[in-house]
C-alpha cells in the first residue's frame, strides 16, 4: 500500500469547506428570496371581543379563517407584515413576514393551542422560513421572535376557566 506524503488532504478539506459554504449560502438565499406558504384569507368582518366572549360563556364559539385573520392583524399586525390565519384539521396556522434585523423573511407557523391554564399557550410549534422546511438550526432565531410576538399577544387574554379547542378546515371552535 502506497502512503501519500505531504499535504494531499488539503484539497479534500477545501472541497468539504466549499460544499458547506455553498450549502449555507443556498439556505440563506432560500430563506431571504423564497416564499413560505401563505394562509389564503386576507381577513373578513370580525365580531368584537365582547361578542365572542359572550358566545363562549353560553358554551362555545366558532371562528373562521377570515375572522381570525382580522383579529390577528389587530394584535400582531404592527410586528408581523401581512399576518394571516388559517385552520386545517387539527392545527392552526399563521403566515406573514417578520423583521429580523436586516432581513424580512416570510414564514408559515403551525401549531395547536392549550387553553387549560390562565393564559393561552401555543403547542407543537413548527415553522417554515422562506422556501426552507422546518430546520431547527435555521428556524430557531425566527421561531423565537415569532413566538415572542404571538405569546405577548396571547398574554393579554386571561382565561376564566379551562376551555377545549378543536380545529377544522376553515375554522376553530372553542368550548367550555
Amino acid at each position: 500500500m502506497n502512503k501519500q506524503n505531504g499535504f494531499a488532504f488539503i484539497p479534500v478539506i477545501l472541497a468539504i469547506l466549499g460544499v458547506l459554504a455553498l450549502g449555507t449560502v443556498g439556505a440563506g438565499v432560500a430563506v431571504i428570496l423564497g416564499n413560505a406558504p401563505t394562509c389564503p384569507s386576507a381577513g373578513s368582518s370580525a365580531r368584537t371581543e365582547k361578542v365572542i366572549g359572550d358566545a363562549l360563556e353560553k358554551g362555545s364559539v366558532t371562528i373562521t379563517d377570515g375572522e381570525a385573520t382580522t383579529l390577528a392583524q389587530t394584535y400582531i399586525g404592527g410586528q408581523i407584515t401581512d399576518a394571516r390565519v388559517c385552520f386545517t384539521s387539527g392545527m392552526g396556522h399563521v403566515s406573514g413576514s417578520i423583521n429580523l434585523n436586516s432581513i424580512k423573511p416570510s414564514f408559515y407557523l403551525s401549531g395547536g393551542a392549550d387553553l387549560t391554564g390562565s393564559i393561552p399557550k401555543i403547542t407543537n410549534l413548527k415553522i417554515q422560513l422562506g422556501s426552507l422546511p422546518d430546520i431547527p438550526a435555521v428556524s430557531s432565531l425566527a421561531e423565537g421572535a415569532i413566538n415572542s410576538v404571538i405569546s405577548g399577544a396571547l398574554s393579554k387574554f386571561e382565561l376564566k376557566q379551562k376551555y377545549s379547542i378543536s380545529f377544522a378546515d376553515g375554522s376553530m371552535t372553542i368550548k367550555k
